[in-house]
């Protein structure tokens, strides 16, 4: 469900995600964030086999977001999104999860 691995040659975190990303796995899902993000300065995240998301998932993606801002990391999405994915964020209103003036472009891409 989680793969954390270090790309060397571009010094970047990547946290592969797969399966479902609900309420039932949301304490693991904020460990294995919270475990990359501390070894990342740069953080892609690859969403590509995730199957299921529900609100959860999304709040905690976008509070490591912020989180990362605030600490002057990165945080960005890679591979193909899912559907469930792209509907669960513009249906939840976090096309823009830093706020009206977030310009990192977390979810840029997403609701196109």
């Amino acid at each position: 469900m989680f793969h954390f691995s270090m790309d060397t040659a571009r010094s970047v975190g990547v946290l592969s995600l797969s399966g479902d990303l609900t309420i039932r796995n949301a304490a693991e899902f904020k460990e294995a964030m919270a475990n990359a993000m501390d070894q990342s300065k740069q953080l892609e995240l690859n969403l590509s086999e995730v199957e299921r998301v529900d609100l959860t998932t999304i709040q905690i993606l976008c509070a490591a977001h912020r989180s990362l801002l605030k600490k002057g990391k990165t945080l960005s999405i890679s591979g193909n999104l899912p559907s469930a994915l792209r509907e669960t964020v513009q249906q939840a209103g976090f096309v823009q999860c830093g706020g009206e003036k977030e310009t990192s472009g977390l979810w840029k891409g997403v609701t196109n």
